[in-house]
């Protein structure tokens, strides 16, 4: 790569000229030009210098390309085109070689580098006149080496929202080399079915999802920005909100959370307290920390003045103290003053800082160490909306990228929320939320308080939300991972499919292999005709301890007691995610559209011991036909992504 360069806008400013054409045609004043259409600026996962460019013709006209020219401002690369391009044909340009993509071949070799930082492009015809305008690397992926593709070949090539980060796999990354990008119209929100009467059931993916699946009237809400979908939740509020998050830093959720506040809405939230870990994860948990202070200062700036909110942590927390960063984040430079400087244990650790969040006592002065995960991520509104998922409440779940993020493109992780009209449930989530705060009032109580093992099962666990069954489990305490198991043995009867983020739990996949060969021991079983589906984050997909390992008849490279390797001698159509970003799914639907009790279950948890026995989760079975057949348009879409075949 030349890194050198800077800036790219590719500049194709429209005329009514489009060269010369075959079959004597010309071009009306209205008829589209060719247009850059995808580039590789980033190279491959072969290698960086993999470079490609597609240019695209949206007209119904062949166009000879003899005398056009793709140009950088800066004179590299210059590339003088040859041949044609056909009617609504794509031209492909690899640098080097014809080895760049696999499998294609390029209309055009070239020379010159592309810079990873930008370029400025220009596609200019035998006059030397533009004929179109893109401005600066608008999308793509230098890590996951994701094409930065255009969505309408109609709107301007310099519109920042007229490009996105290809979300489709290829051999040599994620793009749609000579092929319409899925991209193209595929962003556009599909929001479905949203009822708001009692016992409504909402769910939103952020993601595609295959409608030519759903049941009758009952196309999935798909391609949903969450975060609208929570704001809409939150605006609605007149009394309370209580949140109980992982982690939380989009500015527009907590300017609504400030709104409601402000208006007199009591706002309690319960945090996630976080270790050293990883520059990203420690400047994530840096923002976030100073999120929260903005909503313990509330609109006005001031601690402790009506318009607060009310904050509580499993372990203590402290306020961002550099000066530069507290102004960069829209706080006082010197605000961390206003909280009291203390000296306390963490864990085993001695620490000192300006304590703003209070988290859960173990002794006078001692707190403990956030090791355990308060992994939930639920919002309840007004006790009446429980609004619950796989999605943490920040950047990288939804946009993926800050940039992405302001111009409102949801690049992020694959995620779901799902949202109830259910009192009932509500309260069975605020006994959930007030053992952990320890009180019934706006204030928590940190001696009161109890995270993770220290709770108990103090929550009815099946609950009527409308006509459907709705069972909930809260962990630790609940067992929600061996009432999966339990269910998936006395209830799967015709087919299983999944989409999860990390499984490690044994007896549930032991459980499954019954299902699908009769057999729990090593490498033996017979197929019974259970149909069995699935798709496993790409992160985890080779880890010893993976469910990902069994499944696929794989040697482990260790073992251990509860991960003894228990190979499946038929090897089941489970697959590694072939998402962009990561596949933050936990939910497995059952016996989806058959009369056999279809049913969803989703929720916070991984399948694993940490999901079940030590960090702060919820899970929910939701007893429904059409709910599970909308998780079945979207687990149809991530399968065959991920490579799975739908016949």
């Amino acid at each position: 790569m030349n890194w050198s360069k800077l800036g790219i806008i590719v500049s194709l400013c429209t005329t009514s000229f489009l060269g010369t054409f075959y079959e004597g045609k010309k071009a009306d004043a209205v008829s589209p030009h060719p247009i850059i259409n995808e580039v590789a600026w980033m190279g491959t996962t072969a290698d960086a210098n993999d470079e490609w460019i597609e240019l695209y013709n949206p007209s119904q006209y062949p166009v000879d390309l003899s005398g056009w020219a793709l140009k950088s401002a800066d004179g590299t690369p210059s590339i003088q085109l040859t041949g044609k391009i056909e009617a609504n044909g794509y031209y492909l340009l690899e640098r080097t070689d014809d080895n760049t993509v696999p499998g294609i071949k390029a209309n055009m070799i070239y020379t010159g580098a592309l810079s990873n930082t930008g370029e400025t492009l220009e596609l200019v015809d035998p006059q030397n006149t533009a004929q179109d305008s893109v401005g600066s690397w608008y999308a793509g992926d230098a890590v996951t080496k994701a094409t930065m593709e255009r969505m309408d070949a109609a709107a301007p090539g310099n519109d920042p929202s007229n490009w996105m980060t290809s979300a489709v796999a290829y051999d040599a990354g994620y793009g749609t080399p000579m092929s319409a990008a899925v991209s193209q119209g595929s962003q556009t929100e599909h929001l479905n079915s949203v009822q708001n009467g009692p016992g409504a059931i909402n769910v939103y993916f952020n993601k595609s999802a295959l409608p030519e699946y759903a049941s009758q009237n009952n196309e999935a809400n798909y391609n949903i920005n969450l975060e609208d979908r929570l704001i809409n939740r939150i605006n609605s509020a007149t009394n309370s909100i209580d949140i109980a998050t992982y982690e939380i830093n989009l500015p527009k959720v907590i300017d609504a959370l400030l709104n409601k506040a402000a208006a007199g809405v009591q706002v309690r939230m319960i945090a996630d307290a976080k270790g050293q870990s990883d520059p990203e994860h420690d400047e994530r948990y840096e923002l976030m920390r100073a999120d929260l202070e903005k909503l313990l200062r509330g609109k006005d700036g001031v601690l402790h003045t009506a318009d607060d909110a009310a904050i509580l942590s499993d372990s203590v927390m402290f306020a961002v103290e550099d000066p530069t960063k507290r102004q960069q984040y829209g706080l006082p430079a010197d605000g961390y003053s206003d909280f009291p400087q203390k000296t306390v244990t963490v864990g085993s650790a001695s620490q000192t800082g300006h304590l703003m969040v209070e988290g859960e006592s173990k002794s006078s002065n001692a707190y403990y160490a956030p090791d355990n995960q308060m992994h939930n991520k639920f919002a309840l509104i007004d006790g009446t909306w429980t609004f619950t998922g796989s999605w943490n409440f920040t950047t990288s779940g939804l946009y993926g990228t800050d940039e992405n993020r302001e111009k409102g493109i949801p690049d992020g992780n694959s995620n779901h929320s799902i949202e109830f009209n259910s009192p009932e449930l509500a309260a069975a989530y605020k006994t959930e939320f007030e053992e952990m705060w320890g009180s019934t009032t706006r204030s928590p109580d940190r001696v009161n308080a109890n995270f993770g093992p220290r709770k108990s099962d103090n929550t009815p666990h099946h609950i009527t939300v409308g006509s459907k069954m709705v069972d909930v489990y809260f962990s630790p305490g609940d067992n929600a991972v061996p009432q999966m198991i339990d269910y998936i043995k006395t209830s799967a009867d015709e087919n299983t499919y999944f989409s999860i983020f990390a499984w490690s739990d044994q007896a549930l996949v032991d459980a499954l292999k019954v299902k699908w060969e009769g057999s729990d021991q090593d490498l033996q079983g017979t197929l019974t005709g259970f149909d069995l589906k699935g798709v496993f984050e790409d992160s985890y997909w080779n880890m010893w301890w993976s469910a990902s390992i069994d499944m696929t008849g794989r040697t482990a490279s260790q073992t251990s007691t509860n991960n003894p390797n228990i190979r499946w001698k038929n090897p089941a159509p489970v697959y590694m995610d072939k998402e962009v970003r990561k596949l933050h799914h936990k939910y497995m639907i059952v016996d989806a559209d058959t009369s056999s009790d279809p049913t969803v279950i989703t929720g916070s948890t991984n399948w694993s011991t940490n999901g079940n026995d030590v960090n702060d989760e919820n899970s929910l079975f939701v007893h429904d036909g059409a709910i599970a057949n909308q998780f079945k348009q979207e687990f149809l879409a991530r399968y065959q992504t991920a490579g799975g075949s739908l016949q």
